[in-house]
């Protein structure tokens, strides 16, 4: 009997009848082997070639292992070592924690990381093709049978309310901000070009399913948006922690964070201890305003 190319089971209801489409075609993608990356081979798309060149920071077993990407995962993929800092930190943050939630999951930086210090890993993405770079990028790190994947908008998701009964112990995302070219802007909106909505409803729904909230947002964000989102969902005393993200002296965005677990500012007692992840540029917290945590990080790729 031939092997199972997946195990549709970590594809969430995918061979329900009202997903029989959807599940034909992911059938179509293992069989093609398709988006699987040559990384001795320069990708044809100009814009692209900057990010094929720095493949072994999106991935680092890429030119080890197969590794799969639509053109859009090639800008849109967390670095891996960001994303390996990110889990470490919550970990040390919630050491109890069984379940993560990867919203937004694209390609798997995030949720590969993730699944490599917790049991159970969920991540939802509206694309078919980006759900499946997540799983075959799994196999890769041997991590694929700790996650769950499901298909669908995030709007579809919060409406359900179907993983509001999980006990998810934290949510992460990384909207899509818009391409590369959220860098034209001085400041970017949070609330008109987030991708699939403004700040302040997106955390409002991100907290349907988690107290605990970390969101991974441009490095020009405007934060007097951030406050205001805050308070409008957590009221006047609510707070946000922004950690600014450095990779070898250049600052690639800003971790925003919610929850008590999260934004306690006693000495970085949720930063994980090891060297060679971070190297703090700050090690104090700044309190800029009631509502905002800032602290900044320098990662050690």
């Amino acid at each position: 009997m031939a092997k199972r190319p997946f195990e549709k089971s970590h594809f969430l209801h995918i061979d329900r009848h009202k997903y029989k489409k959807e599940y034909r075609r992911l059938k179509k993608l293992f069989r093609d082997d398709a988006y699987i990356v040559k990384p001795n081979q320069a990708l044809q798309e100009k814009q692209l070639y900057k990010y094929w060149k720095n493949r072994k920071n999106l991935f680092s077993k890429i030119d080890g292992a197969p590794i799969y990407m639509t053109n859009e995962l090639w800008y849109s993929v967390t670095p891996e070592v960001i994303a390996k800092f990110l889990a470490k930190f919550i970990r040390a943050c919630l050491p109890d924690a069984t379940r993560v939630m990867d919203v937004f999951c694209g390609g798997g930086g995030n949720t590969i990381q993730f699944a490599k210090l917790f049991p159970r890993v969920y991540g939802v993405d509206a694309s078919l093709e980006h759900l499946y770079c997540t799983y075959r990028n799994a196999k890769s790190y041997d991590v694929s049978d700790r996650i769950w994947l499901k298909y669908a908008t995030w709007q579809q998701i919060v409406e359900k309310g179907r993983f509001a009964r999980l006990g998810i112990d934290c949510v992460f995302g990384s909207p899509p901000w818009g391409g590369p070219q959220y860098l034209r802007s001085k400041e970017y909106d949070l609330e008109t070009n987030l991708i699939p909505m403004g700040i302040t409803e997106m955390l409002k729904s991100f907290l349907k399913i988690s107290p605990n909230v970390v969101l991974f947002l441009p490095r020009n964000s405007n934060l007097s948006q951030l406050s205001r989102a805050t308070r409008s969902v957590l009221g006047p005393s609510g707070q946000c922690r922004v950690i600014y993200v450095k990779d070898n002296g250049f600052l690639k965005g800003i971790l925003c964070m919610w929850g008590a677990a999260l934004i306690s500012p006693v000495e970085e007692q949720c930063a994980p201890n090891e060297d060679e992840d971070k190297q703090p540029e700050n090690l104090h917290d700044k309190q800029e305003s009631p509502d905002r945590i800032a602290v900044n990080y320098d990662l050690d790729g």
